[in-house]
């Protein structure tokens, strides 16, 4: 939702996507280990906090990571890499403090940044086309997909076609 408000470009997304969603790549390298001590299923257990004392975070992932982010925002004279890590950890920390009621608290978070992607894309598409509804808006969304859908299929059967 912050790359949205911000309206951010290609190159700008990357970084963002980078440093706000791939940092959580750790995980998969953490997660045999953990499957392998714990089993399957207590990868749905509010914690991954088995108490074997196994690392499942990178020190990306802890303050100190900014003296790895930093330099890079500002080799790239970007902050944006520096934004959205920060926003990263102030997620962590924010699920981390509240482990106890962790589902509720992370389905209502998730609530609130769908509702913020849906609100903040019905005002753009309101100031773009000058119509109102919600219906409309929805139906917008539908043909939007549907001719994306219909685009990547083609794109997709006319390379298949050359090989």
């Amino acid at each position: 939702m912050l790359g949205l408000l911000l309206d951010l470009d290609w190159n700008e997304w990357f970084a963002a996507l980078l440093f706000g969603v791939a940092l959580d790549i750790d995980h998969l390298f953490a997660a045999p280990g953990y499957i392998g001590r714990n089993g399957f299923g207590a990868i749905l257990a509010p914690t991954w906090d088995d108490g074997s004392g196994a690392v499942w975070r990178s020190f990306l992932h802890y303050p100190v990571g900014v003296f790895v982010v930093m330099p890079l925002a500002i080799g790239w004279r970007l902050m944006l890499p520096l934004v959205f890590w920060a926003s990263h950890l102030s997620i962590d920390y924010l699920q981390s403090a509240t482990l106890a009621h962790s589902a509720l608290v992370e389905s209502a978070f998730l609530l609130l940044v769908c509702s913020g992607i849906f609100a903040l894309g019905y005002y753009r598409w309101r100031v773009a086309y000058g119509h109102n509804g919600l219906v409309a808006y929805v139906v917008h969304i539908k043909v939007m997909l549907r001719s994306y859908i219909v685009g990547s299929r083609d794109t997709i059967r006319g390379t298949a076609g050359r090989i």
